[in-house]
């Protein structure tokens, strides 16, 4: 059954995938209040593709806490569960057309048990995949609060048999803070992040406070004042500071990075 006074939200102007120029660039690491920094590393397990959502965020960094305190509720302390919250997710960034925060939680969507099917299925017509009557019912719910309508009682109620009432208020927070973050990246058409090209690890104990990969990457490493050790912003930075990464490891006196190239294991 097709879900009651669904509305089709109106598709944004751009194509997914076309490159756009960011309307508010994303600030790189370096320039990151250490807070947020702090909360990038707390959330490290959730996969990477974080770096120019929260480079954006950084431009208002006590709205950026704020929200990202509350995705970290939803995301780690919420009582919805891991596969109705990635239902929902993927649904709502479909329906506005948000290919970041889709294609973002395609990882999170498999480690909660979603198949692949099932993930390209909540980006196309529901009747296109047998879903369980709880699923279907899910997404349902998702297209109707993302299209900002009504949701008909019949829909509410069977909700209502299976979630608890703290569930179904996690349901429509959910909801409304991932078209929040939808609304405001494709507003501002911050790009998706490039795939790394390297991993890079850093012993600490090994750090002998020279600070050349500081002055040489500094979106990558920064020198801690307790200590005077280089500490990793970030350990999978972007493509574009790769050359600055591989020539901070060169410098390095120590050799207390290494780095692991994925263009190299790729193409043996």
């Amino acid at each position: 059954m097709k879900a009651q006074g669904a509305m089709t939200p109106t598709r944004t102007s751009h194509t997914p995938g076309t490159p756009h120029t960011p309307r508010i660039p994303p600030l790189p690491p370096a320039q990151w209040p250490p807070v947020l920094r702090s909360l990038l590393a707390d959330s490290r397990q959730d996969g990477p593709g974080r770096e120019n959502l929260f480079g954006t965020l950084a431009h208002h960094p006590v709205l950026a806490h704020a929200w990202l305190s509350l995705a970290r509720v939803l995301t780690h302390e919420g009582t919805l569960g891991h596969r109705r919250r990635e239902l929902i997710v993927l649904r709502v960034a479909h329906r506005l057309d948000a290919s970041y925060v889709h294609g973002r939680h395609r990882t999170q969507a498999e480690d909660a048990g979603l198949t692949a099917v099932e993930i390209d299925a909540t980006a196309a017509d529901l009747d296109a995949q047998p879903w369980q009557p709880e699923d279907r019912d899910l997404l349902e719910a998702a297209d109707l609060l993302a299209a900002n309508s009504p949701v008909p009682g019949g829909l509410w109620d069977r909700l209502a048999d299976v979630l608890a009432p703290e569930q179904l208020v996690e349901l429509l927070v959910l909801a409304g803070q991932t078209a929040t973050m939808c609304t405001t990246l494709n507003t501002l058409r911050t790009p998706s992040d490039r795939r790394p090209t390297l991993t890079v690890l850093l012993e600490r104990d090994r750090c002998c406070s020279a600070g050349q990969c500081v002055g040489v990457a500094p979106e990558v490493f920064e020198q801690d004042e307790s200590d005077g050790r280089v500490a990793l912003l970030v350990p999978e930075p972007d493509a574009r500071y790769a050359d600055e990464v591989r020539f901070a490891a060169d410098l390095c006196p120590s050799g207390a990075i290494t780095l692991v190239d994925h263009e190299e294991t790729a193409h043996p």
